[in-house]
């Protein structure tokens, strides 16, 4: 049976169904279209591995363990276990991968890119993605700060849908390219003129009122936004889209 070796380049090759590597380091590593079974990596260094059409949904990463430089392809990383601040991914590539499932939360990614994967319904904190990249589609994310912190993030070829940003910065993101996109600054300010004028809008109906008092509250300790307007209005309708910007002082019009 095989172990994750350096300086191996394999394909289509059978693992031990659970092996343990600690305090190891492995190298410069190509495996494609396996099933690498479970593998616990406690303390390990992995360094320029390819993981190409590789099923890796039972591996987990503890006490420390550092990812550099390495790619994952197509691969099913559902499951991945990660203890809690226990593992740092730096100048990885994930492509096309499936992620659901991952605990992506416990890990810190640095200088990564994620194109076209799959992980959705996740809370990925702040504080733990640094200057990553990000394309295709988000679905249900939540990038959650503890108050100002910055996100530092590349969205320029990323559809957002109900992605949400809570208690951070996004100064320093780039926002998606893409049509139905809207970068918004000065969001606390706006809300607080908002939540000032709705009272007064004889326009509203209560249901609406209380639709719109309870979103704008939900952006009122964030200085920008990110908004999808094409889904919010398969929420809430054109219509209260429409007035939902009106009331925060800008035009969905202007994408």
């Amino acid at each position: 049976m095989r172990r994750v070796e350096s300086d191996i380049s394999i394909d289509n090759e059978t693992f031990s169904d659970v092996t343990r590597y600690e305090n190891e380091t492995i190298s410069r590593t190509t495996i494609i279209n396996s099933n690498v079974r479970s593998p616990i990596f406690w303390s390990c260094h992995l360094d320029h591995l390819v993981f190409d059409t590789c099923d890796l949904t039972n591996a987990r990463f503890f006490a420390g363990s550092t990812i550099d430089h390495c790619t994952f392809i197509r691969s099913d990383l559902r499951s991945v276990g990660i203890g809690k601040n226990e593992a740092v991914f730096t100048n990885c590539v994930f492509s096309s991968c499936d992620m659901r499932g991952m605990t992506l939360e416990n890990a810190t990614f640095i200088d990564c890119a994620f194109s076209k994967c799959r992980f959705n319904d996740r809370i990925l904190q702040v504080a733990n993605i640094v200057n990553c990249t990000f394309a295709g589609k988000l679905i249900d994310i939540t990038f959650e700060g503890n108050g100002k912190q910055k996100l530092i993030a590349d969205f320029e070829y990323c559809t957002l849908d109900g992605v949400r940003f809570i208690g951070c910065d996004l100064s320093a993101c780039n926002p998606p390219a893409f049509k139905n996109h809207l970068y918004v600054e000065n969001v606390s300010e706006r809300v607080k003129k908002a939540l000032e004028k709705i009272g007064d809008d004889p326009t509203l109906s209560d249901d609406d009122r209380k639709i719109l008092v309870r979103s704008l509250r939900k952006l009122e300790q964030m200085e920008q936004y990110i908004f999808n307007t094409k889904h919010m209005e398969k929420i809430y309708g054109p219509a209260f889209v429409e007035r939902f910007f009106s009331h925060l002082g800008c035009s969905k019009g202007h994408i």
